[in-house]
Parts: C-alpha cells; structure tokens; sequence
C-alpha cells in the first residue's frame, strides 16, 4: 500500500465519535501551546527541548501527571493566575466521559461531583491553598445514569520557580469497591455490637435475662442439646417484699450458679437457671444447694435486711424434645410450686409433663384463679406532653400470691395464652374494671387490657355493650388496648371488633408497637386511634441513636397515619423531654407515676389455689 492508497483509505473512512473527539482534543491542545508560545515570544522549531517527563530537571506537572498516568489515576489542574481548570483523560474516565466531550471548567466539575460533597470539596481545596499543605478525601462523583462512584483525592499546591503558589492539582482515584467493603466492615461491627447489647434482654437493674429472653435462651439450648432447667421461687419471711430485693437476690443467684449457666428473671420473686449438658442428679444437688444457701443467707435490701423462703423445681429435657420452651417454663413451676405445697425444698422431673396433663392442670388454675379471686387491679397514670398534665390512666392487672400479695401477671398471662385460656380473664378484667370506672370521678380517660387472642371472639364484644349500658359509662372514656397484636388468630373477627367497638364511641390502641413484625401492617388494616411504643426503644432512648431513630421513624409513620403516640418504661425527666421533642403525644412509667392500688378493687379470698402434674419423680 503507497502513500496514495493511505491518503484514499483516509478520505473514505468514517471516524468514530472517540476518534472525533480525541482528535478535537488534540488539535485545541496545540493551538493552545501554539498561542503560548507565540505569546512568550519563543522560536518553535529551535526552541523545542525533548525530555523525559519523568527526568528530575522536569516541572512539578507533568512528572505529577505522568506518575498519575502510570498509577491509572486522574489529575485535575487548577492554574492560579488565569483560574483555568482542567482534567486528564483519565479523570475524564473516572467521571464516566469520554475525553473531549466536556467542557472543561469549575461549573463543569462541581456539576459532576455528587451534591451531598460539593461543599466538602470546595472546603478541602480552600484549605489547601490557604494553608499551603497537601490534603485528602473521599467524595462521590456522579456519572451519567446517575452511577455514583467513590473517588479518593490528593489536593497539593503547585508552586513557582520562586517557590510562590500557583495553583492547586489534584490527583484522583477510583475507590468504590475499598470504599464499599470499608463501610460494609462498619456496618457489620455496628450491626454485631448492637446485636450484641440487645441479644441479653437484660431485665432492667437485675442485670439477669427477662422472661423473653430467657425463653430464646431455652428454645436455643433444647434445639442442639440435653439440660436441665431449674426455676428457683423465693418469698420474703413476713410477707412484704422490700424495694430491690428482687435485684439483690439476682445478683446472688448468679453468683452461686455455675459459669456455663444461663440466668434470667422469670417473675416476681421467680428466677430460672439453664443448665445446659447436665443429668438430672448432678443438677439435683446444684439446685440443692442453691436453695439451701438461699434460705441461710441475710440479704439487704435498703434499710431491710431479711431472709427469704425458697423453693425449686427443675425438669430434664432432651434434645429435639417436642415440649416448648414455654412448656418447660410451665412444668418447672409447677414443679416448685407441688415443692412448696408438700412442705419439700424441691421436686425434679425426669422429663417434660404430657401435653394434656400439662394443659388441663394449667387450665384448672387459671380458672381457679378467675373464679377465686386470684387478680385485683392497679392503675398508672398517662401524661398528656402537650398539656403537661395527667389525662390518662391505665388499668392493670395484677395477680395474687401465695401469700396474697400483688404481682405482675405476666407469667401466668404466658400460660395462659398457651392453653388458650385468655378470654376469661379479659371478661373479669372488663367487668370489674366498668364497675370501678362508674364509680370513680367522671373526667378521666381509662385504658383497658385486652388480649388479642379474645378479640375474634363472639361474646366480646356483646359483653362490652352490656356492660357499657349496665354502668352508665361514656364510651369516649374507654380505650381497650390491644396486647401481644402478633398472636392475633381471628383477623377478621378482631377486625370486626376493632370497627364495631369504634361505632360505640370507644378508642383502640396497640400495646408493645414496633416489637412485632406486624406492628406496622395495623396502622393500615385496623382503626386503632394510638399506639404504645414498645418500651424497650425508651428505657435507654437518651443514650441510644438506633433507639431515637426507631421511636423517631414510628412518630413519623403514625402522624401520617392519624395515630396518636404514647412511650412506655418512661424512668427520668431527660426522656419525656426527648419524646415531646420527637413529637410523641402520651408519656408513661415511673417518672410520672407508678401503679397503686384501686380504691375498692377486688382483693383476695384468701383461696388457696391447688394443681398438680402427675409425674413420678426419678428413683
């Protein structure tokens, strides 16, 4: 091929659109060094000096240039005295252009750095140029589509023959995949130390696992292996239980336990230990001699100092075992329990009770305690945080003792949400508590329990208009507060119920909002009026981002729904301060009060509640 052929080919190629635009690039660039030159006044055919770009007697821009062409990174040039800019192919690349086809410019640039960094940019080139130093970031660059790609940054100042500044070069680095597997480590570390604070469900001032926890730790523990689970039930001699004792007994039974158990608060006065790949007479003598040092002890509690009763109940269970870990709750106190009533220190079951012994005991006993008078009602206060002022109350359960004291009701609400005993209970908390309402100032605003496994049932709501007729009570003072939402069985009977109760003029709340996975579903689905926020995003709420985060995402979501907010566990002023600030409109817990006692409510018969399990104890 001759030079004729060449110049042919030439005239009949077609270039591309790269070709088109590298060669636009080249040919400004020359005129551009042509008009410097003519500028300067230099002869441009004997005033050109070949020289490596990489020899030491080389400018400072094109040794930083070519060393960034060599690292594959880009270079972005700022010149002082005419404040031009400009960038290399390579920085053309990393911002996703092909060279040449971007007007080079500093609206050009800050057009292409990402929004959110602009500002951060702008800032760390100020501060090198007036700081004379080198200086570094990691920003964003958007590419066309809206690709958004990490870039590291190397801002020096260039400098004279004189050493007086001239102008600024960067140098540029494509980082998305360092930067991404940077922020995937931290979100790991984050995620796991939070997991990990979390994962205990410490009981508050106990420092041992709530009922819940406790309960994972069960299911985990019979899921891969054999143990044995021991419930230890204490009671003060006398009767009354001081402030902390709980705490301080606690702290004992960890003490004593061995270091491979696992603790937890089950109830008032009732702590469980997990012994985890250990027969049933090694952990006999364990528990043995946990009790006995429990009844010689002295505790201090305050000014008290007192000793305690003690009881045990352990039961082996197997690995695979089809008993739950709420079934294994439900036969070590009932084991405890037939302990304490045969005058014994303890009982141990060689294994879990048969399911139908368990059920129908257990169903006895909540039945006992209904038709005897085993509850009596509490009541806390709700404050209003837009007027500062008690508008509220709740009305609370609570179960009696052995000794006819007044505990939580929460184990044996769990019980009873197992053998499906719930309604019960719910239609003697309604009855008494409209027969308390009618007879107490006409103002406030009562809330009322309801499970949600009742709501799909038929009589419930009969009740409620009866007894709304037969006391002469206002509707609009009545909130029925819906607790455990996710074991909602009858959707669309509570769904009925949740509408007709609504017509009547009554209120709907959900409790424990945000710790079911369904928590938001019923803003949509049900015409409930407030919601309860979990009290476990409030008890620490002051010292936790991821706890204001939550309460703050849960605030915004109601308000858009229409739905007022309440926060539960609510302990010093710093809290209620940041949830009327987050917007929340109802704060409750021991800051504004606590639950007393119902003038009137009903009290103990005095009826000694009686169960069994029939189940041999081992030889």
């Amino acid at each position: 091929m001759d030079l004729d052929d060449i110049l042919a080919l030439a005239a009949s190629h077609q270039p591309t659109v790269f070709e088109r635009a590298s060669a636009s690039r080249n040919t400004r660039w020359v005129q551009q060094q042509y008009a410097r030159a003519k500028a300067d006044g230099r002869d441009l055919v004997g005033d050109v000096d070949p020289r490596d770009p990489l020899d030491g007697d080389t400018g400072e821009i094109p040794r930083i240039t070519r060393t960034a062409q060599l690292a594959k990174q880009g270079t972005v040039r700022w010149d002082a005295a005419t404040n031009e800019l400009a960038w290399s192919d390579e920085m053309s690349l990393i911002f996703g252009r092909a060279p040449g086809v971007v007007r080079q410019s500093l609206e050009t640039l800050i057009g292409l750095v990402h929004p959110d960094d602009e500002r951060r940019i702008r800032e760390a080139a100020t501060s090198a140029w007036r700081e004379r130093t080198a200086t570094e970031l990691t920003c964003r660059v958007v590419q066309p589509g809206g690709i958004t790609r990490w870039v590291h940054c190397y801002i020096e100042v260039l400098t004279g023959t004189a050493g007086e500044p001239t102008g600024l070069i960067g140098t540029a680095q494509d980082v998305t995949e360092l930067e991404l597997a940077r922020q995937e480590r931290e979100r790991r570390a984050r995620r796991r130390e939070i997991v990990e604070r979390a994962s205990g469900s410490f009981g508050p001032g106990t420092g041992l696992r709530d009922r819940a926890g406790f309960s994972d730790e069960l299911d985990r523990a019979r899921r891969t292996g054999s143990g044995v689970l021991l419930i230890v039930a204490t009671e003060p001699q006398g009767g009354t239980e001081p402030q902390r004792l709980s705490e301080v007994v606690a702290t004992f039974v960890m003490q004593v336990a061995r270091r491979v158990d696992i603790c937890g608060v089950l109830g008032p006065g009732e702590f469980g230990v997990l012994m985890p790949d250990i027969g049933l007479r090694p952990a006999t003598s364990i528990a043995q001699t946990m009790v006995e040092k429990l009844r010689a002890q002295l505790f201090v509690a305050g000014p008290q100092a007192l000793r305690i009763d003690a009881w045990g109940g352990l039961v082996r269970f197997e690995a695979h075992d089809e008993s739950s870990s709420i079934d294994l709750l439900i036969d070590a106190e009932s084991a405890w329990r037939h302990a304490k009533e045969s005058g014994a220190v303890l009982k141990a079951l060689p294994r879990p009770a048969p399911a139908d012994e368990r059920q129908e005991a257990w169903r006895t006993r909540v039945r006992a305690a209904v038709a005897g008078n085993g509850f009596t009602l509490y009541t806390q206060p709700i404050l209003d945080l837009r007027l500062n002022q008690i508008t509220r109350q709740e009305i609370l359960l609570r179960t009696l003792n052995d000794a006819g004291n007044p505990v939580p009701p929460s184990p044996l609400l769990d019980i009873a949400e197992h053998v499906d005993e719930t309604l019960p209970i719910d239609l003697w908390v309604m009855d008494n508590a409209f027969e308390l309402i009618a007879q107490g100032p006409p103002t406030p605003h009562y809330q009322i329990n309801v499970s949600g496994r009742s709501l799909g049932e038929p009589g419930l709501l009969g009740r409620v208009q009866d007894l709304l007729h037969k006391h002469d009570v206002d509707p609009r003072r009545i909130t029925f507060e819906i607790t455990e939402t996710a074991r909602i069985d009858n959707r669309s009977g509570a769904l009925y119920f949740a509408r007709a109760i609504r017509e009547l003029g009554c209120q709907l709340a959900l409790d424990d909002f945000g710790a079911a996975y369904s928590s938001f579903m019923y803003l949509k689905s049900f015409p409930i009026d407030l919601v309860k926020i979990d009290g476990a995003f409030i008890t620490d709420i002051v010292n936790s981002p991821t706890d204001q985060a939550l309460v703050r995402s849960i605030v915004e979501a109601c308000q858009a729904h229409g739905v007022l907010t309440a926060g539960e566990y609510v302990r010093d002023a710093a809290t209620i301060e940041l949830l009327r600030g987050f917007g929340v409109d109802f704060a409750q817990g021991y800051e504004v009060g606590p639950p007393m006692p119902i003038a009137g409510a009903p009290a103990s018969s005095g009826t000694s509640i009686e169960f069994d399990l029939r189940i041999d104890s081992p030889a």
